[in-house]
């Protein structure tokens, strides 16, 4: 299982990295989801093969820096966090989600963006797009490496007339479901005190898993 994990992470890494119209009530979006999420991927593609960064680990960070903010441009972190967190979610404070979201943010970006080194010009396959319940999308991908391929799928949300990516499931795994199990074994809503306790405990290790991410030394 641990191997299976570990697998999915570096798969992970590629799939978010590389990372029509609704009913009438609402205005056509301004792409439809597939082109959404075409457009994010190649941004971030183009950085990750952009010549002043190749071979140059004093640009690394750099790199970073603006693959994270071109995932920002199509990811919805606020969704993702809302979704792994769950029911619970409704009783954080304004102040907390926040906090949550930033947190949880800053999670996935250490953990997957440390391993920018590992692509090699993988590909993506756009297939399939789904509405589904016309504020809510499926785009199903695939990722093409060298020594396989591998299906990817895209959970798409409509919000403010803009596509953007709440979820991703690589081999039936969802992003979403992966991290609620975690956050559901330390949130306890059995009591109002018990409640406030978990949640302290939850940020508590956030911040942890961030230090020591962030305090991860290079490999070489």
């Amino acid at each position: 299982m641990a191997v299976k994990m570990k697998r999915l992470a570096t798969i992970s890494l590629f799939a978010i990295l590389l990372c029509f119209a609704a009913g009438t009530c609402f205005a056509a979006p301004a792409q439809s989801p597939k082109e959404r999420l075409r457009t994010g991927i190649q941004d971030v593609i183009d950085v990750l093969n952009d010549p002043q960064y190749k071979g140059i680990p004093s640009k690394k960070a750099e790199q970073a820096a603006e693959v994270r903010e071109k995932i920002k441009n199509f990811f919805n972190f606020r969704e993702l966090s809302k979704r792994t967190v769950g029911r619970p979610w409704l009783k954080f404070t304004p102040q907390e989600k926040d906090r949550f979201i930033a947190l949880f943010t800053e999670l996935l970006e250490y953990t997957y963006l440390g391993r920018i080194e590992n692509y090699t010009n993988e590909k993506v396959s756009f297939d399939k797009e789904t509405i589904i319940k016309e504020k809510y999308a499926q785009v199903d991908t695939r990722l093409l490496t060298s020594k396989e391929i591998v299906p990817v799928i895209y959970r798409l949300k409509l919000v403010d007339n803009e596509w953007n990516v709440y979820d991703v499931k690589i081999e039936g795994i969802s992003l979403v479901n992966n991290y609620r199990t975690q956050f559901s074994g330390i949130i306890d809503t059995s009591s109002d005190a018990k409640f406030e306790s978990s949640k302290k405990e939850l940020f508590d290790r956030l911040e942890q898993k961030c230090s020591d991410l962030k305090n991860k030394p290079a490999k070489k």
